[in-house]
């Protein structure tokens, strides 16, 4: 986000930001880099939100964003293990726009192009459940909830776990995972984030 040749990676640089459904400012990790990164002045940053929130107020523009009483979508948490499709109980308030409406709008500006472009928010809810192997978003959504909780068995892994040999790997192969993951210990222990590692390691 500061533009450090090392964090891109050879990539481009980043001249425009948009930002949805996070507060960067307040919950990202090294606070102080995130304010210098915000804080440059060739970044362009958009931020689609319903409250001016501490990344709101860095921001170049910021577009209103309805809230979930106003647009479809799935819902999931990780303290339980249900899924819920919604729909609208009320219109947009003002200018209120969804996720879906904003970055469809921004692609087809833009140029670019993708199925998803040209597809409705309930459509994309649909297919998504559908290529997942769930049920369909209306039947969800009549149902009130889906319960997606693994039988006995496959929960408590007594038929194995995802590895070619269904063994839990204690010191797995972490090259396979990327040249920045294999430079992990072989055995789990603590590790640094790979955001720390410094030029050297990462060209090695």
């Amino acid at each position: 986000m500061c533009g450090n040749p090392i964090d891109l990676q050879g990539g481009p640089p980043v001249t425009a930001m948009l930002i949805q459904n996070t507060n960067p400012m307040m919950v990202s990790p090294s606070s102080l880099k995130v304010r210098e990164g915000f804080e440059r002045d060739d970044l362009f940053i958009c931020v689609h939100e319903q409250f001016m929130t501490e990344t709101a107020a860095m921001a170049d523009i910021v577009l209103p964003a309805t809230t979930f009483l106003e647009h479809e979508d799935i819902y999931i948490a990780g303290g339980h293990t249900f899924l819920q499709v919604a729909k609208p109980l009320i219109e947009p308030i003002g200018e209120a726009k969804p996720n879906h409406f904003v970055i469809c709008e921004l692609a087809r500006r833009l140029g670019a192009q993708h199925p998803g472009f040209d597809m409705t928010a309930w459509e994309i809810l649909d297919q998504t459940l559908e290529r997942s192997g769930l049920p369909s978003a209306e039947k969800i959504h009549s149902n009130h909830w889906l319960d997606c909780a693994k039988d006995f068995e496959e929960s408590h892994f007594l038929n194995g776990f995802e590895t070619i040999d269904k063994k839990f790997h204690f010191s797995p192969d972490w090259s396979q995972l990327g040249k920045i993951n294999a430079h992990l210990p072989k055995f789990p222990d603590h590790y640094s984030v790979t955001d720390d590692r410094n030029e050297e390691s990462l060209l090695d």
